[in-house]
């Protein structure tokens, strides 16, 4: 029998651990434990962070699902920051307009598109978890959207790709 032996050993940490898709967002939500944040405030301030270095994947006009154990309670915590659908998304209404689906793309997209939820979750987990104000999280991401950040290869490739569509 051949055993699978993995090229690196897996992340350990005592108290606590950012994963995501782009360091400098892992970063950012490291460092809010470091500075005595709760999971939630690293969660937020990792998205926000995501949402400038990443937007096409995540950001502040997207939606927000979480699950959030709370220790003290003994019970976990389930958001669904998820926006709702435009007044004239219902089906009738799309299929009047001469669509049989959801636009994905060119005329009639707009009906695609829901309200977005995120900063409305960000809102209330903080109120039910965090201990750090929204501004001070948000600060991380807007201090890169300012000064700019070096973009991976992986995501300016996608960002190029997408250029004749956008």
């Amino acid at each position: 029998m051949t055993w699978f032996r993995s090229r690196r050993s897996a992340v350990t940490a005592r108290r606590g651990i950012v994963a995501t898709s782009q360091p400098i967002a892992a970063q950012v939500g490291l460092q809010v434990l470091m500075e005595g944040g709760h999971a939630v405030d690293a969660a937020v301030a990792t998205s926000a962070t995501l949402g400038v270095v990443e937007p096409h994947m995540t950001g502040i006009g997207g939606d927000l699902f979480a699950l959030v154990w709370d220790e003290g309670r003994h019970e976990v915590t389930a958001l669904n920051a998820s926006g709702r659908a435009g007044r004239d998304a219902g089906i009738e209404q799309l299929r009047r307009r001469g669509f049989e689906r959801m636009p994905a793309e060119g005329e009639g997209v707009g009906a695609s598109v829901t309200v977005p939820g995120t900063v409305d979750g960000w809102t209330a987990l903080l109120a039910r978890h965090g201990r750090m104000d929204l501004a001070d999280l948000l600060a991380p991401a807007i201090e890169l959207a300012h000064r700019g950040f070096v973009v991976p290869e992986v995501i300016a490739t996608a960002w190029r790709d997408a250029e004749p569509m956008l």
